[in-house]
């Protein structure tokens, strides 16, 4: 009897153990594809450099064009369009300035623009010439910003490249957009 019960007990301990040695295994299993899935991440970190990117879309076939503007003076500022996305409205720096127009007409077109989601903009000022109307002046490479820009700054703006010298508060912008005296 006490034979059959070690026998009995072994089985019983046997039966333990085996329980014991499923999750043992489980818990192996487990922490392997844990390991797997993170040297997977590691693996495409380092490798992929990123140089395939996206796949593209019918907006990245357009090819480039290339204008070429000249100035009163004679200079000419040559830009080619189509080979990066245009800038969001938040993403385009800008400043607002009064150029003959009543008191206060910068910033009222500078909430305007904000409202239309240029909110990237250094304080409205004063530009001390005179000059009729509304215009937008972006630096090179930015003209279809300043499209979308003077579309924006409303009927009748124009677009026009950017003057030499710069226009004052516009070392750290992209556009410039001015409001004069009505035409």
């Amino acid at each position: 009897m006490s034979e059959q019960a070690g026998r009995e007990g072994g089985r019983e301990s046997g039966g333990g153990g085996l329980a014991r040695s499923a999750g043992f295994v489980a818990a192996k299993g487990a922490g392997l594809i844990a390991i797997a899935i993170i040297v997977g991440v590691v693996l495409l970190q380092v490798v992929d450099d990123g140089s395939s990117g996206p796949v593209s879309s019918a907006a990245d076939d357009e090819p480039a064009v290339t204008t070429t503007t000249v100035a009163d003076d004679g200079s000419t500022t040559t830009t080619t369009a189509g080979e990066t996305p245009p800038r969001t409205p938040d993403q385009v720096r800008l400043v607002v300035l009064n150029t003959g127009a009543a008191t206060g007409a910068a910033g009222v077109l500078s909430d305007a623009l904000i409202a239309a989601g240029y909110v990237n903009q250094v304080d409205a000022s004063d530009w001390d010439i005179d000059r009729p109307g509304s215009t937008v002046f972006c630096k090179a490479g930015l003209e279809r910003e300043a499209t979308a820009l003077a579309i924006a700054a409303g009927e009748g703006t124009t677009s026009e490249p950017f003057p030499e010298p710069a226009p004052p508060s516009s070392e750290e912008v992209d556009c410039v957009v001015t409001v004069g005296a009505a035409a």
